[in-house]
């Protein structure tokens, strides 16, 4: 039971803090939103404080003043009215499973039942510090591809809308015959032009009817094997996927928890469909017997050195430490794709952007060619009568 100080009854005399929800929330609901980023400024207080000999009443009444998130603020003071109701501090962070995840409530569960609470949030801020940082590369390197393709669509379209249509007014007064490359330029052109409104209407609807599909059960399950599927980017997006699994798993069995617990709550954390199935067999065939790493084997989701550092450790008795080693190991793959894909992006990038553009403008110059050659060859022809 969590004992309440004079300094724990100050603070039930005071709300959540005197900032209440601000206007700009209801209008932009992702304001309030809670990022790893809150969750890790806050596991690194509430272990600060905890370190420092502060009762956890205090603690979460003082960090539910300090978040940014409206939110989050809330959501911490109704768990310290909670635990001075009498209720645990795991299953507070347990009725909170959607924003803080099965393997953040469980840690907590350890820590308080062993005694070292600290311990355990201090473990828990590492862990999100390395989600994080690696969070961050892998969605740097998929989102670079994409403004490089929308500022190489916006110069198309600039061409497109603005620059051919006034190539297309002064050929109209020649009343020449076209070159095929150019008349389906301008063909392009004209549809986009009297199209563009249609144009946004149908990308809009493609993109709500692509999020209304991913919030199905058939349609999350399509999209995530998609996900695991593209070219380059499903690797890299897989191995994101097996090193926050492997990490997760070691700090579970650091802490205490079985391994097939561990398993499952590390499963939880898996934010796709197809991969997590795959790894909830692993679970049923190590709870039927079969070490981990042959059951990781029959997936075929490791390479073979992973699952023989596995193996090692199971035999070793050093299992959390493999893991460790199998997590930094896909960290440091992610870290070589990313910095290949940075190398080869950018000019292949500027290769295909330089094609594009070079097509139009030859499309746009070859009847100007024509016409010169035309005028260059009726002013060297003999007078009539000669």
């Amino acid at each position: 039971m969590v004992r309440t100080t004079s300094a724990d009854n100050e603070v039930k005399k005071e709300g959540p803090g005197e900032d209440t929800r601000s206007v700009v929330s209801y209008i932009n609901p992702f304001r309030d939103s809670i990022g790893l980023g809150e969750m890790l400024l806050f596991t690194k207080y509430f272990a600060t404080l905890t370190k420092a000999g502060i009762s956890v009443l205090r603690s979460l009444g003082t960090l539910s003043r300090q978040m940014k998130s409206w939110v989050f603020r809330k959501m911490i003071w109704d768990m310290k009215e909670e635990v001075e109701g009498g209720m645990p501090l795991n299953v507070c962070f347990k009725k909170n499973n959607d924003t803080f995840g099965m393997l953040y409530s469980n840690l907590i569960r350890v820590g308080e039942e062993s005694g070292r609470l600290f311990l355990v949030l201090d473990r828990l801020s590492n862990l999100l510090e390395r989600r994080i940082l690696i969070r961050r590369k892998v969605v740097g390197a998929m989102t670079y591809p994409l403004i490089i393709t929308l500022v190489a669509m916006c110069v198309v379209l600039f061409l497109m809308l603005v620059v051919i249509p006034q190539f297309a007014k002064l050929f109209e007064q020649f009343g020449q015959e076209l070159p095929w490359l150019t008349q389906m330029v301008i063909n392009i052109s004209n549809f986009i032009g009297h199209n563009v409104l249609l144009l946004i209407a149908a990308g809009i609807g493609m993109g709500i009817a692509i999020f209304q599909a991913n919030q199905s059960v058939k349609g999350r399950r399509l999209f995530d094997w998609i996900k695991l599927k593209l070219p380059v980017f499903g690797n890299l997006y897989q191995k994101y996927l097996i090193a926050l699994y492997a990490r997760n798993l070691a700090t579970l069995f650091q802490s205490g928890v079985n391994i097939i617990s561990a398993m499952k709550i590390s499963n939880e954390a898996i934010d796709n469909v197809i991969l997590a199935e795959q790894l909830g067999y692993v679970v049923n065939e190590v709870e039927g017997g079969i070490p981990i790493a042959k059951a990781l084997a029959k997936i075929n989701v490791m390479p073979e050195l992973s699952t023989q550092m596995i193996e090692v450790g199971e035999e070793s008795g050093n299992l959390d430490e493999m893991l460790e080693k199998v997590a930094e190991f896909y960290e440091d793959e992610i870290n070589f794709i990313i910095d290949q894909l940075t190398a080869l992006i950018e000019p292949v990038f500027i290769i295909v952007l330089g094609s594009i553009v070079g097509v139009i403008v030859l499309a746009m110059y070859l009847p100007i060619f024509r016409m010169a050659k035309v005028v260059s060859g009726g002013s060297g022809a003999p007078p009539a009568g000669m």
